[in-house]
């Protein structure tokens, strides 16, 4: 009816009335949008709560109580009473709504405790009305707008008493055509013609009072024209003729307005009360000359907001709930568009935050004043409209205040907080929805107060923290679409972070947002983590896999943070070991929370600190100094030692712990040679082969170490022992073997300052060690009887070192040639020097002499066949290379020396017998 009087007006008012309609055009729009804007999965799960309630015991219960429903159709008072209304669909008949239904354009509501929509009491002659069905009401939540528009038009010429509805409209054109009329061509005064119009008025006012009882909805339509007519009376004797003074129109509008009020209250009509609220805010409009206060428009429509207030406080009339909400916001809306300015601040902030407290209290009184059945049901529209539209008209009131954006979503966010902490502490299941909805406003407003205040660091960092609650909220509701959104807003507040990380060279260290910012990341991330794993019982599959996420996602950002710092304001020479220092404290806190809290997936990355090791060892390799250099001399000595600290406490609970302790083995036994190979050539600088030597003795001792002394250490190596001697000492034996053959084939041996003597200079003295060291080693292994060490074949292993043997005695050979001789020590001197291949196949003719007659006092006859072909090799050398040196002496000595030695080992040493050889 509201509608249908603004069109009128339009028509009455002409250009005045025209812009007024296009002002109120502009506010259907926002409160439609308000409508589209509502979070339409909550409000489509309430909706089937609510039809799940209609389809239960109600049904059964009105059935019983109220003999009038039943197929046939009976005659009913027209008085809507609130009795419960069989909500049964029944397809032959006919829907009736009521007049206040007639106008809805959004989402049908729910019932309510003394107006049920659904199922008023038909008119004289009309069946009874058929409650509205679940799919329609799903479907008019969702039916795109023009559609719901349209709907609402055909309901109301296809519905109830379609003569009395067309009449009505019809009277209200007559109205206007005859007020135009009057004053165009009439010669009575207008002030009896508008008399006489008002007097009509009155008439339809006192009939419609008289039928309530007998015809109620004929006679709440009869009551509504009556004061429609009278307001365009008003109206016209105000703007179209110089009768009413603006002040006495103003008063006697708010005065319909109490009156319309009074009469919807009496008979529990809410059309009466609608159209009573539209007149009241209309009034100042229609006499408005554009030369009035807004302190006092606005103060007017607090009283009227209050008004609406008092109503909500007896009655859940939505209709005219929101009526209220659209006039004073875009009203508002268009007097700050026009006429507002930073000045006028004081006096119009006061206004706004009053109206949203109004109607953030209507929200929550329509919420409690529901029908029993259906508690808790809630006006999507107020509930998320006024805080979207408030905020707006905040944000333009406030712009040229610094930070005033920030701190009124702050002080709103806050409100929210401690209004749905309130409403919570009730302990009533019937405000859970509104609770959660005040809930997700606050923490949506608190997002928004961070970036309006905060740069993109300390924004992203906050949103985490807001992800990590949201998270523990979603925990503790038992609410996994919640978690599963705190999660999301975790990891979309990192990508944020990166967007924005970086701070100014002169920002102070650590107390900046870029490293507390990472830090806030790290801890919410972290939080999830432990959450998930220690507090939620019910997972989730895919919540499984997050917790392992998060707790990766908060180690990677904590040390995101610290190594960023150190790399910002740590002097370079220093950064690479306050690195390692910062790293090796995070694995012993890790493994500190694992213990405290019980919280096993800590213990991994404290585990993960050798892994960590090995990047900062390449670090120094790229550095070209050595590891004990600047901070290093207390770094990793201090990383070594939390590492073992670490592998003694979490032994007892991880697998594959013994590689750990070999893989230490190995870190260790590297950076350490590395050290002491740089002190030694550091002090030699650089001269003879003493810096090579280096390289060996500290695998070397290692080696011997733990073959001979490597029980005593209780714990780690007696208590790990096949991870030390086995799995941990062959990669170093391999290493020592590796050394020797490196540095028989490739180093001349100079022992300066000291003269070179065969078997006694520095290299030689190594080699020496290393293969005593070697042999030791394979002895303690050979005694330890390991299971691992069973499955590797021996005979491999004597052939290696018998290799590395030969390789060894042919170097002493070449180098004593190169030292006592003169020959150089190049690959083409030797070649062509007949000394060399004389002494070569002299000495290889020596070594089989000395072989094969041990051989054969043993009856090995593998190693005399290695003899016999190391001869065969002699003999095949004096025939394709020796004998090339025709007359040459050294071809005599090699031919007659080669002779004479297989004739001796001929006969000293015949082959063994098969059945006499036995394995060593």
């Amino acid at each position: 009816m509201h509608v249908l009087f603004i069109i009128i007006a339009a028509i009455v008012g002409g250009a005045t009335a025209e812009s007024f309609a296009g002002i109120l055009g502009g506010g259907v729009l926002g409160f439609l949008f308000a409508e589209l804007v509502k979070l339409r999965g909550r409000f489509a799960a309430m909706e089937r709560q609510v039809a799940e309630l209609k389809r239960g015991d109600v049904g059964a219960t009105i059935r019983k109580t109220d003999p009038t429903q039943n197929t046939v159709a009976q005659p009913a008072p027209d008085r809507v009473t609130p009795t419960p209304i069989d909500l049964t669909p029944t397809p032959v008949q006919q829907p009736t709504p009521a007049l206040d239904e007639l106008l809805q354009v959004n989402v049908p509501e729910a019932p309510r405790q003394m107006d049920i929509p659904a199922s008023p009491s038909p008119a004289p002659g009309a069946l009874p009305e058929p409650s509205l069905s679940r799919s329609w009401r799903k479907a008019s939540t969702r039916a795109p707008l023009e559609d719901r528009v349209i709907g609402a038009i055909k309901n109301y010429f296809t519905t109830g008493n379609v003569l009395v509805r067309v009449g009505i409209i019809v009277l209200f054109f007559g109205v206007a055509f005859l007020l135009k009329y009057a004053a165009e061509h009439s010669h009575l005064p207008i002030e009896f013609r508008l008399a006489g119009v008002a007097a009509g008025a009155i008439a339809l006012l006192i009939f419609g009072w008289r039928l309530r009882t007998t015809k109620t909805t004929y006679g709440l339509l009869l009551q509504g024209a009556g004061i429609g007519v009278l307001y365009l009376t008003i109206f016209a004797a105000v703007r179209l003729y110089p009768l009413l003074p603006p002040g006495a129109a103003f008063v006697l509008l708010v005065a319909m307005g109490v009156f319309a009020a009074i009469l919807a209250v009496k008979q529990d009509a809410r059309s009466l009360a609608v159209m009573g609220i539209t007149g009241g805010f209309l009034a100042p409009i229609l006499v408005s000359t554009g030369q009035g206060s807004h302190v006092g428009l606005f103060s007017y429509y607090a009283i009227l907001n209050a008004g609406i207030l008092a109503i909500a406080w007896y009655k859940a009339w939505r209709p005219l709930n929101l009526l209220g909400f659209v006039f004073t916001f875009v009203i508002g809306a268009y007097w700050g568009v026009t006429s507002y300015r930073p000045e006028l601040f004081a006096t119009t902030e006061p206004f706004l935050i009053l109206f949203f407290l109004f109607f953030v209290t209507i929200a929550v009184l329509y919420a409690t004043r529901q029908a029993p059945e259906l508690k808790g049901y809630v006006d999507g529209t107020l509930v998320f409209g006024v805080p979207l539209v408030a905020f707006g008209l905040q944000s333009a009131l406030v712009k040229h205040v610094e930070y005033g954006m920030a701190f009124s979503a702050l002080l709103v966010s806050l409100f929210y907080l401690a209004l749905a902490m309130i409403l919570y502490r009730r302990k009533q299941e019937t405000m859970r929805l509104l609770v959660e909805a005040f809930l997700a406003l606050g923490v949506v407003f608190g997002t928004l107060a961070i970036p309006l205040a905060l740069d993109g660091n300390w924004t992203a960092a906050t949103w985490a923290l807001e992800g990590a609650a949201v998270l523990w909220i979603g925990a503790r509701q038992s609410r996994w679409l919640a978690r599963a959104f705190g999660m999301l807003l975790q990891l979309g507040a990192g990508a944020a972070f990166l967007t924005h990380w970086g701070v100014p060279a002169t920002s102070m260290p650590v107390l900046n947002s870029g490293f507390i910012g990472a830090l806030m990341i790290s801890f919410a991330g972290l939080f999830s983590a432990w959450y998930l794993t220690k507090r939620l019982n019910e997972r989730k599959p895919h919540e499984e896999l997050a917790k392992i996420i998060f707790f990766a996602w908060g180690v990677a950002w904590w040390l995101a943070a610290g190594l960023m710092e150190i790399e910002r304001i740590v002097p370079e020479s220093y950064k690479l070991h306050a690195s390692l220092l910062f790293v090796t404290g995070t694995a012993i806190a890790l493994s500190l929370i694992h213990n405290k809290l019980d919280w096993s997936i800590a213990r991994w990355p404290a585990l993960g600190l050798l892994v960590a090791l090995g990047p900062f060892a390449l670090a120094e390799l790229d550095s070209h100094v050595h590891p004990l250099t600047g901070l290093g001399i207390a770094a990793w000595p201090i990383a070594f030692a939390a590492y073992y600290w670490i592998l003694k406490r979490h032994e007892a609970s991880t697998p594959l712990i013994g590689y750990a302790h070999s893989a230490t083995l190995w870190l260790f036994t590297a950076l350490t040679t590395w050290e002491v190979a740089w002190q030694i050539d550091r002090a030699v600088a650089g001269s003879g082969t003493w810096p090579l030597i280096a390289w060996l003795i500290v695998p070397a001792l290692v080696l011997l170490f733990l073959a001979t002394r490597g029980h005593a250490l209780s714990w780690p190596v007696q208590r790990h022992w096949q991870s030390y001697i086995l799995i941990g000492a062959a990669p170093i034996g391999m290493f020592v073997a590796l050394w020797s053959l490196a540095t028989n084939l490739a180093s001349d041996g100079n022992p300066a300052p000291l003269p070179y003597v065969p078997l006694l200079n520095p290299l030689d003295i190594a080699q020496g060690f290393a293969f005593l060291v070697l042999i030791r080693w394979l002895l303690k292994l050979r005694s330890e009887q390991l299971p691992l060490w069973q499955g590797v074949p021996r005979r491999g292993i004597i052939g290696v070192i018998s290799v590395l043997g030969f390789v060894w005695v042919n170097a002493i050979l070449v180098r004593t040639l190169h030292y006592w001789a003169g020959i150089p020590l190049n690959f083409d001197a030797m070649w062509h020097s007949t000394l060399t291949q004389a002494a070569f196949s002299l000495f290889w003719s020596v070594l089989a002499l000395c072989i094969m007659p041990y051989a054969t006092r043993k009856g090995l006859r593998t190693l005399w066949l290695v003899g016999a072909t190391l001869l065969g090799f002699v003999v095949l050398k004096l025939f394709t290379i020796d004998i090339s040196d025709i007359g040459g002496l050294m071809r005599i000595v090699s031919f007659i020396g080669v002779a004479l030695l297989l004739l001796a080992i001929g006969y000293f040493s015949p082959v063994p017998p098969k059945h006499k050889e036995v394995a060593q």
